[in-house]
């Protein structure tokens, strides 16, 4: 007898055999890379070209985090209600069409930092529901055996985007290596063990001084630290994509990204404000602190004995198995 396992390793089951997952992926690397280049480089020009202060930085973060707490409900019933692949196209668009006014103000020598408020504010809505649209569509793509790889080679994607050095490869690394972890280790522990192991790789940070020594200390304790995100982004997500019913993969994506991203403006304004009057050094600690909140979260919950993949709930087009007639008994 063939395991699951077993099955999902066949060539017979290669992601690359899949058309539909090849450009699919493409498609995520390109617009990926497009709006995390510009997530960092949007700020950079706020304190490089407008010599925006703390403050400002933290407002420019606020009005780019708002919209996933604001919209992303409407964008999931949205996804599951029509075209998630003309949603993914039109937040494209305006994402790429706001971010043109950059290059263009400032070759006018007319960029100001409301500007760029209202860009980081757009590509954040534009974000949202591209992101309502892409993830759930994924499970509509290939066997829900294959969602765990699947998602792996997307969160790689996303990293090539990113292009954040060592950290960067981090999460890739991370990302990769989750399915084969989820098999030895069970899904469960292992997410536990890399949220547990998330706090400390911000110790270097709260230590290091300026050298080149604890330039390259940080880069991989960042490596360290994307590479446990990775790995149990990608599995908690391949998680819920399998036991979520296919109608309801859009606003169950959205629901989890309102859930993560409800706080970050909030949280922005708060780190902004902490650095500007603790000081940069305590906020850093109350951040590495806060990060303890979600290992002792999974430890309580019942996914921290999980072993396997589960599996996917039943098909709800597929008729019930008509019940078994009683034993007639025999004649005495």
């Amino acid at each position: 007898m063939t395991s699951r396992t077993d099955a999902d390793e066949t060539p017979a089951t290669s992601l690359w055999r899949h058309r539909d997952f090849r450009r699919y992926l493409t498609g995520q690397t390109a617009s990926v890379a497009g709006s995390s280049v510009s997530s960092m480089a949007i700020p950079v020009l706020a304190v490089l070209e407008l010599n925006a202060t703390a403050a400002q930085v933290a407002w420019l973060m606020f009005l780019g985090q708002l919209p996933p707490a604001l919209l992303a409900l409407h964008a999931g019933a949205l996804g599951d209600r029509h075209s998630k692949k003309r949603q993914m196209i039109t937040s494209d668009l305006v994402s790429a069409a706001a971010l043109a006014t950059v290059p263009a103000a400032a070759a006018l020598h007319a960029l100001t930092l409301s500007q760029l408020m209202v860009v980081a504010a757009v590509q954040g809505a534009a974000g949202v529901l591209q992101d309502a649209a892409s993830i759930s569509l994924l499970p509509t793509l290939v066997e829900r055996s294959l969602i765990q790889r699947s998602n792996s080679h997307v969160m790689s994607a996303t990293v090539f985007g990113l292009v954040l050095g060592l950290g960067a490869l981090g999460a890739a690394a991370g990302a990769l290596w989750a399915p084969t972890a989820a098999r030895r280790f069970g899904p469960g522990p292992m997410m536990l063990t890399a949220l547990s192991i998330t706090p400390l790789t911000q110790i270097p940070l709260l230590l290091a001084s300026p050298g080149p020594g604890w330039q390259i200390t940080i880069g991989s304790a960042l490596f360290l630290q994307l590479a446990c995100a990775g790995a149990a982004g990608t599995t908690q997500r391949s998680i819920r994509q399998i036991i979520t019913a296919s109608a309801m993969q859009a606003r169950m994506q959205a629901v989890s990204t309102w859930l993560t991203s409800a706080a970050r403006p909030v949280a922005a304004l708060l780190a902004g404000g902490c650095g500007t009057w603790l000081g940069v050094r305590p906020t850093l600690i109350g951040g590495a602190l806060l990060l303890i909140v979600p290992v002792a979260v999974l430890a309580r919950s019942p996914l921290r004995g999980l072993r396997i993949m589960p599996l996917p709930p039943p098909d709800p087009a597929r008729p019930a198995d008509p019940p078994v007639p009683p034993p007639i008994p025999a004649d005495v």
